[in-house]
């Protein structure tokens, strides 16, 4: 009996232990650690000039005026075999006149030039190459100017001859400063000043006389097509 007693105890003990192990709550498993976020980028710094940020486009179109004025024969009188017309008068007059062309990406424009200046006794024209090469600075640009092309006068001349006909060399050299306005828009300010070779033919007789043209030309450009990288 006392062996039978102790079998049933200690199955009993048994049990109440099994019982309380299956009662108790199970343990939450560990929570996850969230995975570390990758760094974001840092915004790479835009070094380049404003002048750049805003005009950006490959075809350039440009109108010019400003006032003028012209000497054609500063450098020497006119003289025509045995007629010596005399000196022409220095002049004073708007000019007006355009440019079109390709702004390239190291800071110049390359394109051609047209201007006109309507004189009291006749009107000059000038067309050719331009060359703008630009130094960058900020907001605004010291640019130059370099032209090089054929110049005629028409619709009259300086000497007041009946029979002439005109043409020769327009070259051309200026300084000045471009401002950028919005992204396809800018202005620029120039003084310039031109060496005006020509030949004049009349009566059968031909020379060669040369002056000089001073300007101050204010330009408003527009920049279309395309964006530069640099």
């Amino acid at each position: 009996m006392k062996y039978i007693v102790v079998t049933l105890s200690a199955l009993m003990f048994f049990g109440a232990t099994a019982s309380a192990q299956e009662d108790a709550p199970a343990e939450a498993p560990a929570a996850e650690a969230p995975a570390a976020e990758a760094p974001a980028e840092a915004p790479q710094e835009d070094d380049r000039s404003p002048y750049y940020k805003k005009v950006k486009g490959w075809l350039w179109l440009e109108g010019v005026a400003g006032p003028s004025s012209y000497d054609p024969d500063q450098f020497g009188a006119l003289s025509l075999g045995s007629e010596r017309p005399g000196g022409a008068p220095k002049l004073k007059a708007p000019q007006v006149g355009f440019s079109l062309g390709t702004g390239f990406g190291g800071g110049f424009f390359l394109g051609w030039y047209y201007r006109q200046a309507n004189y009291s006794a006749y009107k000059l024209m000038k067309t050719g190459v331009e060359f703008q090469p630009t130094i960058r600075i900020p907001y605004v640009h010291i640019m130059f100017r370099i032209d090089i092309g054929y110049a005629k006068m028409f619709s009259g001349n300086a000497w007041g001859l009946t029979d002439a006909s005109t043409g020769g060399l327009d070259t051309t050299f200026g300084v000045g400063l471009r401002i950028p306005i919005v992204r396809w828009i800018s202005i620029a300010v120039n003084f310039d000043w031109s060496y005006i070779g020509m030949s004049v033919r009349s009566g059968g007789q031909n020379a060669w006389v040369s002056g000089q043209q001073l300007a101050g030309t204010f330009a408003l450009t527009f920049h279309f097509i395309g964006v530069r990288n640099d």
